[in-house]
C-alpha cells in the first residue's frame, strides 16, 4: 500500500523487516528492489533484485524489473540481457518484449526496437505505451506519418494519456496545437490526476504555451512540472562539487607528463561534447551529413567501460581514483575495446561520432585512451543553455541537477571550472563551436568544423537538415529543419522568472 500511494521510505522500511524475516522470501526482495529504485537508489536495488533472482531464478516479472534499473544505470547490454531471459521463460510476454524494444531504441538499435515494439503490440494490441515509444523510434528513423498515426492510436486507446500528449507536443506545429492544449489543460485540472502524469503534461504545456509566444504561461507548466520532479529523488549539488575537484585531481598536469604516448593511434572516434542542449545534436548532424563520418549519436560506452574498469579493482574502485591503475597496456585495452564497440556501426567511413555530452567528465581518459581522436566541445549562451535544461525532461540519471533553476547553474559553474582545466592541462585538444556563431555564419563555422576534423568540404553539410539518419535526443525534431535563430537569447523571453539563475550563474 505505501508503495502505491508514494510513500517510497515506508514502503523500503516494510520490505526490509520481511526480508529481515524471511531471507528466502524472493518476492519480498524483489519489491525492497523496487522501492530502492522509486527513491533513486539504483546500486542498492540491482542488488537487491539479484538476491530475488538467486532465490527464485524463474521468476520472469524480477527479470523485467532487473532490466528496468539496469537501463536505469546505463547498462544497456545487462538490461537487454535481462529481457531476453525473461523472453526465453515467457516467450509471448508482451512487457518483455516492450521493454526489450526500448532498451534497443536507446542503444541506437532502432529498426530492431521497431521490431520488438511491434511484438508487443501483436501480443497485447490495447499496449497504449507500446504504441506512443513505437511512434517515438518511427519518428527518430523519419518516418513522420506513421509515427503520428502511432500517437493518434495510442490516444484513441487512452484519450488521458500524459505520456502521450507530451510525445505529441513535441512535434505538432503552431497550426495544429491549439485544440491539443485545451485537451491536456482539461486533463491537467483533473484531481485524480498522478503526479507522473503532472509533470509529462507540464514539460507539455510549458512547450506548447512556448511556440504560441505565451512565456508566462509556459513558464509556470514547467517550473511546477520541475518542482515535482525534482521531489522524485535525492540529490546534492556537494556530491558533484566533491566529484569534479576529483577529476581535476586526478587529472592533474603531472598525471598527463607521467603517461606520454598511452593509449592507441585509432582516428575513427570524434566526440562532442558539452552541456546538455547546447548544440551537440546540431554539430553532430552536420558531421554526419559528410559521406565520410557516421552519426552514432549518445553512446553510453565510455562510461561502461568506466564502470567496467573500476569494479575490476583499483585502489579505490571508484572513478576517476581508479584510472590511476590502468597502466600503459590498460590505457591501449580500453582504447581498442572502445573503437571494437563503435566500428560495428560502421567499418567503412573515416570518422564515427558518440555525442554524449557528459563526456566533457572523461576529456582527461579519453586524451590518454585515444589520444589521436577529434574532441568538438560545444558551447552556448549560458543562460540559453541552463534555460533549455530547465525546460527538458530527461531520461535516465545523469541529469539529476537538471530540475532546480539554481543547482542548474551551480553545476553549470562546475563544468566552467573543469572545462577550464582541461584546457589548461590539455591546450590545444579541444575545438569549440559556439552555438550563436553556427546560427550566423554557417558555412564559415561549417567549414572550420570540417578543417579541425580533416574533412573535406562537402555540401551535404550544409543542408544538414535534408540528411536523413538515425536521431535518438531531445532535438529530435530540430535536426529535419534549416538552422534557425529562434532560440538565440531566448531567455529574455523569461528573464523575470530566471532571476534566482541568474545570480548564481558565472558567465
Amino acid at each position: 500500500m505505501a508503495a502505491s500511494q508514494g510513500r517510497y521510505d515506508e514502503a523500503e522500511a516494510c520490505f526490509r523487516q520481511a526480508v529481515k524475516l524471511k531471507p528466502d522470501f524472493a518476492i519480498a526482495f524483489n519489491n525492497l528492489g523496487l522501492a530502492l529504485h522509486d527513491q533513486g537508489k539504483l546500486d542498492e536495488a540491482e542488488a537487491n533484485l539479484h538476491k530475488a533472482l538467486k532465490l527464485s531464478p524463474d521468476f520472469v516479472e524480477t527479470y523485467i524489473n532487473l532490466g528496468i534499473i539496469l537501463n536505469s544505470q546505463g547498462k544497456l547490454e545487462e538490461a537487454a540481457a535481462s529481457y531476453r531471459q525473461a523472453l526465453t521463460l515467457r516467450p509471448n510476454y508482451a512487457e518483455a518484449h516492450y521493454n526489450l524494444g526500448i532498451t534497443l531504441g536507446d542503444q541506437g538499435r532502432l529498426e530492431e526496437s521497431e521490431v520488438s515494439l511491434r511484438q508487443a503490440l501483436k501480443l497485447k494490441p490495447d499496449y497504449t505505451e507500446a504504441y506512443n515509444n513505437l511512434g517515438l523510434i518511427l519518428h527518430s528513423l523519419g518516418r513522420q506519418d506513421e509515427a503520428e498515426t502511432c500517437f493518434r492510436q495510442a490516444l484513441k486507446l487512452n484519450p488521458d494519456s500524459a505520456q502521450v500528449y507530451k510525445s505529441l507536443s513535441m512535434f505538432l506545429n503552431r497550426a495544429e496545437i491549439d485544440g491539443v492544449i485545451i485537451a491536456m489543460e482539461k486533463l491537467y485540472k483533473r484531481k485524480d490526476l498522478s503526479d507522473e502524469d503532472k509533470i509529462d503534461l507540464g514539460f507539455a504545456l510549458g512547450k506548447s504555451f512556448e511556440k504560441l509566444g505565451e512565456y508566462d504561461k509556459s513558464f509556470d507548466f514547467i517550473f511546477k512540472a520541475n518542482l515535482e520532479k525534482r521531489k522524485t529523488y535525492s540529490y546534492s549539488i556537494q556530491d558533484d562539487h566533491e566529484f569534479f575537484t576529483r577529476i581535476k585531481k586526478t587529472f592533474s598536469a603531472d598525471f598527463f607528463s607521467s603517461h606520454p604516448d598511452s593509449g592507441i593511434s585509432d582516428k575513427t572516434p570524434i566526440f562532442v561534447l558539452g552541456m546538455p542542449r547546447s548544440g551537440t545534436t546540431l554539430v553532430e548532424q552536420i558531421l554526419a551529413s559528410h559521406p565520410q563520418v557516421l552519426g552514432a549519436g549518445e553512446l553510453l560506452f565510455l562510461p561502461y567501460l568506466v564502470n567496467k574498469i573500476c569494479a575490476e579493482g583499483g585502489a579505490a574502485g571508484k572513478y576517476p581514483e581508479c584510472i590511476l591503475e590502468l597502466g600503459m597496456k590498460g590505457f591501449g585495452r580500453m582504447g581498442l575495446e572502445y573503437v571494437e564497440k563503435i566500428r560495428k556501426y560502421s567499418n567503412s567511413v573515416q570518422h564515427i561520432t558518440d555525442k554524449l555530452p557528459h563526456n566533457f567528465l572523461y576529456l582527461g581518459l579519453i586524451n590518454k585512451v585515444l589520444p589521436k581522436a577529434k574532441v568538438i566541445h560545444c558551447v552556448r549562451i549560458p543562460m540559453d543553455n541552463c534555460l533549455s535544461i530547465f525546460k527538458t525532461d530527461f531520461k535516465g540519471q545523469l541529469q539529476r541537477y537538471a530540475y532546480d533553476l539554481i543547482e542548474i547553474g551551480q553545476y553549470y559553474n562546475l563544468y566552467l571550472d573543469l572545462m577550464t582545466h582541461w584546457e589548461k592541462v590539455l591546450p590545444g585538444v579541444m575545438y569549440t563551436v559556439k552555438y550563436e556563431e553556427m546560427v550566423s555564419d554557417q558555412q564559415d563555422q561549417i567549414k572550420g568544423l570540417l578543417d579541425f576534423c580533416d574533412l573535406q568540404w562537402d555540401d551535404a553539410c550544409l543542408n544538414f537538415h535534408k540528411t536523413k539518419r538515425k536521431v535518438i535526443t531531445a532535438s529530435v525534431a530540430q535536426v529535419s529543419q534549416p538552422i534557425y535563430t529562434d532560440s538565440v537569447g531566448l531567455w529574455k523571453r523569461y528573464e523575470r522568472r530566471l532571476e534566482s539563475l541568474r545570480k548564481v550563474i558565472r558567465e
